[in-house]
Protein backbone atom coordinates (compact mmCIF):
# COMPACT_ATOMS: atom_id res chain seq x y z
CA UNK A 1 0.00 0.00 0.00
CA UNK A 2 1.32 3.65 -0.96
CA UNK A 3 2.42 5.55 2.07
CA UNK A 4 0.03 9.12 1.46
CA UNK A 5 2.32 12.29 2.27
CA UNK A 6 -0.33 14.05 4.48
CA UNK A 7 1.45 17.33 4.61
CA UNK A 8 0.99 17.92 0.79
CA UNK A 9 -2.68 16.94 1.32
CA UNK A 10 -3.26 18.96 3.69
CA UNK A 11 -1.60 22.03 2.20
CA UNK A 12 -3.56 21.17 -0.94
CA UNK A 13 -6.74 21.59 0.81
CA UNK A 14 -5.36 24.85 2.19
CA UNK A 15 -4.71 26.29 -0.93
CA UNK A 16 -8.30 25.45 -1.99
CA UNK A 17 -9.50 27.51 0.76
CA UNK A 18 -6.66 29.76 1.22
CA UNK A 19 -5.41 30.41 -2.63
CA UNK A 20 -3.21 33.68 -1.21
CA UNK A 21 -1.57 32.22 1.89
CA UNK A 22 1.96 31.22 1.38
CA UNK A 23 1.92 27.58 2.85
CA UNK A 24 6.09 27.41 2.15
CA UNK A 25 6.24 29.44 5.37
CA UNK A 26 4.16 27.19 7.03
CA UNK A 27 5.54 25.81 10.12
CA UNK A 28 4.47 22.28 11.39
CA UNK A 29 3.10 23.62 14.90
CA UNK A 30 1.83 26.77 13.53
CA UNK A 31 -1.88 27.10 14.55
CA UNK A 32 -3.53 27.18 10.92
CA UNK A 33 -6.31 29.70 11.86
CA UNK A 34 -3.87 32.49 13.23
CA UNK A 35 -0.93 31.88 10.49
CA UNK A 36 -3.21 31.84 7.39
CA UNK A 37 -5.90 34.39 9.00
CA UNK A 38 -8.99 31.77 7.74
CA UNK A 39 -12.24 31.34 9.50
CA UNK A 40 -14.08 28.49 10.69
CA UNK A 41 -15.84 28.10 7.62
CA UNK A 42 -12.68 27.69 5.65
CA UNK A 43 -11.16 25.34 8.14
CA UNK A 44 -14.27 23.45 7.89
CA UNK A 45 -14.37 23.31 4.33
CA UNK A 46 -10.57 22.29 4.58
CA UNK A 47 -11.56 19.22 6.71
CA UNK A 48 -14.39 18.08 4.58
CA UNK A 49 -12.47 18.24 1.54
CA UNK A 50 -9.71 16.22 3.40
CA UNK A 51 -12.11 13.82 5.19
CA UNK A 52 -13.80 12.92 1.46
CA UNK A 53 -10.37 12.62 -0.36
CA UNK A 54 -9.51 10.36 1.88
CA UNK A 55 -12.81 8.62 2.51
CA UNK A 56 -12.80 8.78 6.36
CA UNK A 57 -14.81 10.49 9.20
CA UNK A 58 -13.48 13.53 11.19
CA UNK A 59 -15.87 13.96 13.39
CA UNK A 60 -16.73 17.78 14.30
CA UNK A 61 -15.66 17.55 17.73
CA UNK A 62 -11.84 16.81 16.92
CA UNK A 63 -11.69 20.01 14.48
CA UNK A 64 -10.36 21.98 17.97
CA UNK A 65 -7.75 19.81 18.33
CA UNK A 66 -6.73 19.72 14.50
CA UNK A 67 -5.28 23.39 14.41
CA UNK A 68 -1.45 22.71 13.11
CA UNK A 69 -0.10 20.33 10.15
CA UNK A 70 1.16 18.20 12.82
CA UNK A 71 -1.78 17.84 14.83
CA UNK A 72 -3.78 16.73 11.93
CA UNK A 73 -1.13 14.74 10.26
CA UNK A 74 -0.87 13.16 13.80
CA UNK A 75 -4.62 12.05 13.25
CA UNK A 76 -4.78 11.09 9.43
CA UNK A 77 -1.70 8.91 10.18
CA UNK A 78 -3.71 7.47 13.71
CA UNK A 79 -7.52 7.46 11.90
CA UNK A 80 -6.05 5.57 8.24
CA UNK A 81 -3.54 2.94 10.27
Amino acid sequence: MKKIDYESLIKKHLHRVAPEADLDKLQPGDDLGAALDIDSMDFYNMMVGISDELRIDIPEEEYGKLRSLKSIEAFLEKVSA
